[in-house]
């Protein structure tokens, strides 16, 4: 049986935002645990590592956490740490012309 070519590889590392998806968690908690791993050494959070200026988490040590496989994330496309939530960007509405607005000056 050949491999799926449209089915990526898993990836050895998680983002924040998918240990978030996988884990039911919110991004505080998250980054609060990854800290509290990085800053005892491992004794105690969640497992992760620093890339840089990025956090990331070892697939095999977030599936030794909960138990089982990581089957799949729904954010696998997020490859960056979001650094805010974004807004939306917010449209121009058209209002329908009410002409039964009086007027405030005349001319």
């Amino acid at each position: 049986m050949q491999p799926n070519p449209t089915q990526r590889p898993r990836p050895a590392v998680l983002t924040i935002a998918e240990v978030m998806d996988i884990l039911r968690i919110g991004r505080t908690k998250a980054y609060e645990q990854a800290r509290l791993y990085l800053d005892t050494n491992g004794e105690d959070g969640l497992p992760c590592i620093k890339v840089g200026d990025s956090i990331r988490f070892l697939r095999h040590a977030i599936e030794d956490l909960i138990g089982e496989p990581i089957t799949t994330t729904h954010t696998d496309h997020l490859d960056t740490d979001p650094r805010h939530t974004t807004t939306p960007i917010r449209t121009h509405r058209t209002h329908p012309t009410n002409n039964t607005n009086p007027q405030l000056f005349t001319a």
